[in-house]
């Protein structure tokens, strides 16, 4: 971790955020256009992930079970390819609440945790990089628009989503265990030697240690509109 190729990643993904955050803003993205740059930037992902990770089965070929987009940052790849020919309703704005948060966390750990590594010779990276970096770009985007709604509601709201998926997780992982897959990091930490993730304490204070991570997190990106929506709280109180 944190090898010279790393950081050359670190500031390309940089580069792409900043990058794809100017010109939406000087040119004024609208929330189809941005939602058509993830669309296609997932598929591609995607693609890309199949054709790379298909094994030989029996007398057949499939996709290796681990590439399944299963981990918290593939899920989004469907709620991407569904938002631009999404119609408008709650359905709709609670995925864009869900996605402004998850996209800022889930690929900023996985920029920091790279576990597909960090060559330059294989095509994986450039999708992991370049798909991460998107999902930024897309949070940033409807954050700084004003196209979501972070307050109370839509904290309660991703807390049960995260925490409800986490647990859905643990059986995932338990029903493919003979593939050895490992979504959400259920099973054991995403790198070895970590700081505070990891299995010293054995598989349960791990497993609430992730969550109390997933929640704190979440926490820190509602904070600025919880705090906001407290104080206007209090003026109406105040006023009444």
């Amino acid at each position: 971790m944190f090898s010279t190729n790393h950081f050359i990643w670190i500031a390309i993904s940089a580069l792409i955020i900043i990058t794809l955050s100017i010109l939406s803003i000087k040119l004024r993205f609208s929330f189809k256009t941005s939602a058509f740059i993830l669309f296609f930037i997932s598929v591609a992902n995607e693609l890309i992930k199949i054709m790379t990770n298909i094994i030989k089965y029996g007398d057949g070929y499939i996709i290796d079970p681990k590439a399944i987009p299963l981990h918290l940052c593939s899920i989004m790849i469907f709620v991407y390819i569904a938002f631009p020919f999404m119609k408008e309703g709650k359905f709709k704005e609670i995925l864009k609440s869900f996605s402004a948060v998850i996209g800022l966390i889930g690929p900023l750990f996985a920029l920091l945790i790279p576990t597909e590594g960090v060559s330059f010779t294989s095509i994986t990276i450039y999708q992991y990089f370049i798909y991460h970096s998107a999902m930024i770009y897309f949070s940033i985007y409807l954050i700084f628009t004003s196209q979501v709604n972070l307050k109370l509601k839509s904290y309660l709201a991703n807390l049960i989503i995260i925490f409800s998926l986490s647990i859905i997780m643990i059986w995932v992982n338990s029903v493919l265990s003979i593939y050895e897959t490992n979504f959400f990091f259920i099973v054991q930490p995403p790198m070895e030697n970590l700081p505070i993730l990891n299995l010293n304490h054995g598989w349960h204070a791990y497993y609430f240690t992730l969550v109390a991570i997933g929640a704190f997190t979440i926490t820190t990106a509602h904070l600025p509109s919880l705090i906001k929506q407290a104080l206007d709280y209090r003026k109406i109180k105040k006023y009444k």
